[in-house]
């Protein structure tokens, strides 16, 4: 009879492992060469991630695993997520972000996109960039300039959310990619799963669906989205009649990540 009680009494544990209680149950299901996570709906356990290693303390510290070199590891010692609520942890920057996008002339533009595939359209003084989310697959982030400001265009794919974003922040500008990592919360956007952004000079994590940084020096910010009269969404079929010499972005380019990430200095990004 007691070991009954202990054993019903370890699954209770087991179960609701998690300290904050997740909207929906996952359970970890590492890939034999554990270079990665896949989480499944069925059962948070969180204590299956911190046994494995990707959520682990150290030095009064609480980490996220984001790539075999453990200096690539995210400090979420303040990130206000579920980490139940987590997918993937393919490793950071696995769709590497593009810092230098190359453009084709739409006339000149060989292309295999379906009349309506979506397009996210940019309109600056004296040219026009079409950024179609087939292409934008390839990437998911794009840093880019407009008019002299910095911006970046991202797309996400399970979401379907396409947006401009200023890079500016406390008069910096930032650099942003892909952690490797997706969220969701049944509260959010109906519990749909979206990509988490990091950005390379603070190692701040952010959340589209909430518009903020969720964790690093920065948490609280606002993802500000660029002038919304500057971009709009336009299917493919539109975009060939209207605009014609406009700049479409290449499919397939290549963008080498650093081999050492640069350290961040927080005291730098401290604003209000």
């Amino acid at each position: 009879m007691l070991r009954k009680y202990i054993t019903a009494s370890f699954l209770l544990l087991v179960i609701f492992g998690c300290v904050k209680e997740s909207p929906d149950d996952t359970e970890v299901l590492l890939d034999p060469d554990a270079s990665n996570i896949l989480l499944k709906d069925t059962i948070c356990q969180s204590s299956i991630w911190r046994k494995q290693g990707y959520v682990y303390d150290k030095n009064d510290k609480t980490y996220l695993w984001a790539g075999i070199d453990t200096s690539t590891h995210f400090d979420i010692s303040n990130w206000e997520l579920n980490e139940c609520n987590l997918r993937y942890g393919l490793g950071r920057e696995t769709f590497p972000a593009l810092l230098e996008p190359q453009y084709t002339i739409l006339s000149d533009y060989q292309s295999d996109l379906e009349p309506l595939e979506d397009c996210l359209v940019l309109y600056s003084s004296d040219e026009i960039k079409v950024y179609p989310y087939k292409n934008m697959t390839d990437y998911e982030v794009v840093n880019e300039r407009h008019n002299g400001d910095p911006i970046m265009i991202a797309y996400c794919v399970l979401a379907d959310l396409a947006a401009v974003y200023t890079r500016d922040y406390c008069g910096t500008e930032l650099t942003f990619a892909v952690s490797g990592y997706t969220c969701y919360d049944k509260y959010i956007w109906d519990g749909i799963d979206a990509f988490v952004l990091w950005d390379r000079d603070t190692e701040s994590l952010w959340w589209p669906l909430i518009d903020r940084a969720i964790s690093g020096p920065l948490k609280g910010h606002k993802l500000e989205k660029f002038n919304e009269g500057l971009w709009e969404i336009l299917s493919w079929e539109e975009v060939k009649r209207q605009y014609p010499e406009a700049l479409v972005l290449n499919s397939g380019q290549t963008q080498e990540t650093p081999e050492k990430y640069p350290e961040p200095d927080p005291s730098v990004y401290l604003c209000n």
